[in-house]
């Protein structure tokens, strides 16, 4: 909010009018009467420098009883101030008396300087006047108020802009802002001087206690002509919101393996910056870094990563954000769950073929685990029962992605009454050689497999083999058939019978 603050001006006028002069043997005057400031402002104390001159023509000393300053004209007499007892002016002398004075409204002052005195020749009473004409106008910089937006708990910032529209500098400047119901926690600027027609700013710093409307008056002082002083307030009226607290946690695994994070993100929904924020968690199977944020604006989301020292392959986490919210320290939770799985390789699709004397096996390395596996090799182990063979004793996968598959086969000839053929499979993960072994049932396999034992025991197993041939001739001598039948047909008209 921005406020203006009226700027008057304010004019001193000395008079020049012909001084009294009383006695025949005392010849005296008010020479000159100095005022300052020359531009007062109502309640400001002005001076009146008098300076009272008996001749060198005077015959006799004067005595001075009183010095006193007066409303011209009007109803009543209306006295400003009056010092006596100031003792006698011996001729070609002068005697300079200050007199003081203030005036609670703006406006023109026709004013009057009387001396009373006594001639000590002759004992004549001698008065002197001497009129004065000032003018009493508000007259200070001008002054601008803006205050952000604030919330009740919460520290808010705000500045004073002082315009210096006087014909003069000021000097020694003061800004100090004051509030109801609002601790100011910066409320004080000090500046040696403003240039006419210049200007400042004073920044300043508040948190209101409680919402609603509050006060803010901010209070100029300043020195003008080098020694007079000045001061003006003004009061704004600023509104607060009520503290609203909202913040929200979101959780996500990253990383790899053993090498485990939660990637946690704070949104602050309050209407105040989060301060101090210390982002933690803790579980009974892992350990967990801390991440200390400074500050973390309205309406902002920010992310911190928690880096995971995990115990078991499970860890159920709890993520805890303490912060500061205005006065108040605050807290928020959540639950996760953070697992750790390294490539782990498995064995999926498997298919058995008999191609003669021995076996095909064919199927998928599949890595069900969440890291990658290296240097995969699928070996057919060597038993009593089942021997590697060729083309394929063994088979290099090589790498297998986190959650990706590749396909191998390799082959092995078996004696005697076997169900199964062992695999061993081995790889390597974070460095480490793992190996499994697996045991392929043949039994399992269904029909390629029998059909594989068909082909081995049956004596009509050349007959089954030439059942193809037999019948791709049957289909050739019907194609010929049907073709001399059709020439047959159209050549029947040229037949004779």
């Amino acid at each position: 909010m921005r406020h203006g603050v009226a700027v008057l001006a304010c004019l001193v006028i000395v008079g020049s009018l012909p001084l009294s002069v009383a006695g025949a043997s005392v010849n005296a005057s008010i020479s000159t009467v100095d005022v300052s400031p020359s531009s007062p402002a109502p309640g400001e104390t002005v001076t009146f420098d008098t300076t009272v001159r008996n001749l060198e023509s005077s015959d006799a000393p004067l005595e001075i009883n009183d010095i006193a300053i007066r409303k011209s004209g009007g109803r009543g007499i209306t006295e400003y101030e009056r010092v006596s007892d100031l003792g006698s002016i011996s001729p070609g002398s002068t005697l300079e008396v200050p007199l003081t004075a203030s005036f609670d409204s703006a406006g023109s002052k026709d004013l009057r300087v009387i001396v009373y005195g006594r001639d000590r020749k002759t004992g004549d009473n001698i008065e002197l006047k001497y009129p004065v004409q000032l003018n009493v106008q508000e007259r200070h910089p001008q002054m601008d108020i803006t205050a952000d937006d604030s919330v009740a708990g919460v520290e808010s910032t705000g500045e004073v802009t002082v315009a210096n529209g006087l014909d003069t500098q000021i000097t020694n400047v003061e800004i100090v802002v004051e509030g109801d119901g609002v601790k100011m926690t910066n409320s004080r600027t000090v500046r040696s001087s403003v240039a006419e027609n210049g200007s400042i700013t004073a920044p300043f710093r508040f948190r209101p206690e409680s919402a609603g409307e509050h006060s803010l008056t901010t209070t100029i002082s300043y020195t003008v002509d080098g020694d007079t002083t000045r001061s003006t307030t003004r009061t704004t009226v600023i509104d607060s919101d009520p503290l609203r607290n909202s913040v929200e946690l979101d959780t996500t695994a990253v990383g790899s393996g053993t090498d485990r994070a939660l990637r946690v993100a704070v949104s602050n929904g309050a209407n105040a910056p989060l301060s101090d924020v210390m982002i933690s968690a803790t579980s009974e199977n892992a350990s967990f870094q801390r991440v200390l944020l400074e500050n973390i604006s309205a309406s902002t989301t920010r992310q911190v990563r928690l880096n995971a020292t995990m115990d078991e392959p499970r860890a159920d986490v709890t993520v805890t954000a303490n912060y500061e919210l205005g006065t108040e320290t605050e807290q928020m939770t959540t639950e996760t769950t953070l697992r750790s799985v390294p490539g782990t390789i498995d064995l999926t699709g498997l298919d058995v073929i008999r191609q003669g004397g021995r076996l095909q096996i064919s199927g998928s390395a599949s890595n069900v685990g969440s890291t990658d596996a290296d240097s995969v090799l699928v070996s057919v182990v060597n038993t009593e029962s089942v021997t590697p063979a060729t083309p394929n004793r063994d088979y290099f996968v090589g790498t297998v992605p986190a959650s990706d598959f590749v396909s191998f086969d390799v082959y092995a000839q078996t004696t005697g009454n076997v169900t199964s053929v062992p695999l061993e499979v081995t790889y390597l993960v974070d460095d480490t050689r793992k190996r499994q072994t697996f045991d392929v049932d043949i039994d399992r396999m269904g029909a390629s497999a029998q059909q594989a034992g068909q082909d081995d025991d049956s004596g009509g197993g050349d007959q089954n083999s030439m059942l193809p041939v037999f019948i791709a001739g049957g289909l050739a001598l019907l194609v010929v058939v049907g073709v001399l039948v059709r020439r047959y047909r159209r050549g029947d008209d040229d037949i004779e019978v």
